[in-house]
């Protein structure tokens, strides 16, 4: 009897156990994550980020539920981020504007002028992302980065030098805060001015100059008045998808691992579709009368000594004396064939 006992008891707590368990994955919180994103729906990038939330939901089993919200509308990435700290959205895709209010030194990376290419990108890139990734304030995580493209000069007159650029007018975001400083250090005249206003600020001659991306001028069909382009890259653009810790939290490890896993496959194949859509940009806006003007060797030393000795004074101050000086170690390590 008391065998026959012991098992009916055990049978019981095992059943208890059963029916909790069962009770506790029924009530299992639903995640919604709303998710900002500056880019228009309607490209191979928005569609992207519609498979990612498909994604993110089924391998969540809809524990993790996802609202993208394409085109802007959470407004720039100062505005979302602030969304993003207070939970009116809970995760975003952000650029160096956006990732630098949770990772400062991030910055390091749009000092103008300073990496060249591809190549040199990935080689510091993989020197410096564990520093990155160990800087980013706790209250945020990073689940996937992302390379997306390059910020190039587009003029009315033909640029080739420092000096050539000193005498433009030069159209810029006021988000770009740290960008701006860098230029004006540099001696050159920066206006702030709105994507939306651009071309009417063309038109009064406010400005005759501006840096942009490729895959944003195109669009805008800004190389039909500024046809000009210097075949020199000033900086290039990285990006980041970010989630506040609040939200994150709440996801089950595993789930996050699949996340995270998904995000990152996702990042490497925007990555390279970036790369392609900025080829083809330029070479559309080149069969549409764009000029692209090459520097020489001599002038293409000038901007990377000229501007490296004009920046000195704010090192410290918006740049990391310590990152840039091991961004400029790996540089010159590779351009000597190190």
């Amino acid at each position: 009897m008391k065998r026959i006992a012991f098992f009916l008891a055990l049978l019981f707590f095992l059943s208890a156990g059963i029916v909790y368990a069962q009770r506790g994955t029924a009530r299992e919180e639903v995640v919604t994550i709303r998710f900002a994103s500056i880019l228009p729906r309607n490209t191979e990038w928005g569609r992207a980020l519609d498979r990612l939330a498909t994604e993110w939901q089924q391998v969540t089993n809809n524990q993790v539920r996802v609202i993208i919200s394409h085109d802007g509308r959470e407004g720039s990435e100062v505005k979302m981020f602030s969304s993003l700290s207070s939970n009116s959205i809970q995760a975003g895709l952000f650029t160096s504007v956006g990732i630098a209010n949770i990772c400062p030194a991030i910055i390091n990376l749009s000092v103008p002028f300073l990496i060249a290419n591809e190549a040199e990108f990935d080689l510091v890139l993989d020197d410096l992302m564990p520093i990155l990734e160990a800087r980013v304030d706790p209250r945020f995580v990073i689940l996937a980065w992302s390379k997306g493209g390059w910020v190039y000069l587009f003029s009315k007159e033909q640029v080739l030098t420092p000096a050539d650029l000193r005498r433009q007018r030069i159209a810029t975001s006021p988000d770009l805060s740290e960008m701006n400083t860098a230029f004006r250090t540099m001696g050159f005249t920066v206006v702030d001015t709105d994507l939306a206003m651009v071309m009417r600020s063309l038109d009064r001659g406010e400005i005759n100059t501006i840096y942009m991306t490729p895959i944003g001028v195109a669009p805008f069909q800004i190389h039909r008045s500024l046809n000009h382009m210097l075949e020199l890259p000033i900086s290039p653009i990285i990006g980041a998808v970010v989630i506040n810790s609040v939200t994150w939290n709440k996801i089950s490890p595993a789930h996050q691992q699949e996340i995270i896993r998904i995000t990152r496959r996702m990042a490497v194949e925007f990555s390279e579709s970036m790369s392609r859509t900025e080829t083809d940009a330029i070479s559309m806006m080149r069969r549409d009368g764009l000029s692209i003007n090459k520097p020489t060797a001599a002038q293409h030393n000038l901007w990377q000594t000229e501007l490296r000795g004009v920046l000195s004074p704010i090192m410290g101050t918006i740049y990391d004396q310590d990152i840039y000086g091991r961004i400029i170690q790996i540089l010159e390590r590779s351009r000597s064939g190190q």
